[in-house]
């Protein structure tokens, strides 16, 4: 497979990267095992969910806001599985507070099968 073959998944992708105030929130329910978060090294490791695809970041955002909740729960969940700890009130205005989030219009698919990814660095040299 070569650079051109690369072909569009028909998804759009959404990233998530908890914020501080997520990191305070596990800490304050885990007091005794602190969650110690290193933003900067963790700068590659956010969570990436492939998404309906959208024609725009506004289109995108507004699907984000209609279903934030799935991915708050998602996310909250891998911190703490007792949902009675939860904060009472699962909302757009604490989902931007717990999150950073980017939104990707198009994703590109750059591996039909495991063998083309063992060849994908021939394909740039």
């Amino acid at each position: 497979m070569s650079a051109s073959e690369f072909f569009s998944i028909n998804r759009s992708a959404l990233i998530l990267k908890p914020k501080q105030a997520l990191i305070d929130w596990v800490n304050q329910i885990f007091p005794e095992e602190p969650l110690e978060y290193d933003f900067e090294e963790q700068h590659d490791s956010q969570d990436i969910f492939l998404i309906p695809e959208v024609d725009s970041v506004e289109e995108g955002l507004e699907w984000l806001k209609e279903n934030f909740d799935y991915f708050m729960q998602y996310e909250l969940d891998s911190y703490c599985a007792d949902t009675s700890r939860w904060p009472d009130e699962l909302d757009w205005t604490l989902f931007e507070r717990f999150f950073d989030y980017s939104l990707q219009i198009e994703v590109i698919d750059t591996v039909e099968d495991e063998e083309d990814f063992e060849d994908l660095d021939s394909a740039f040299n």
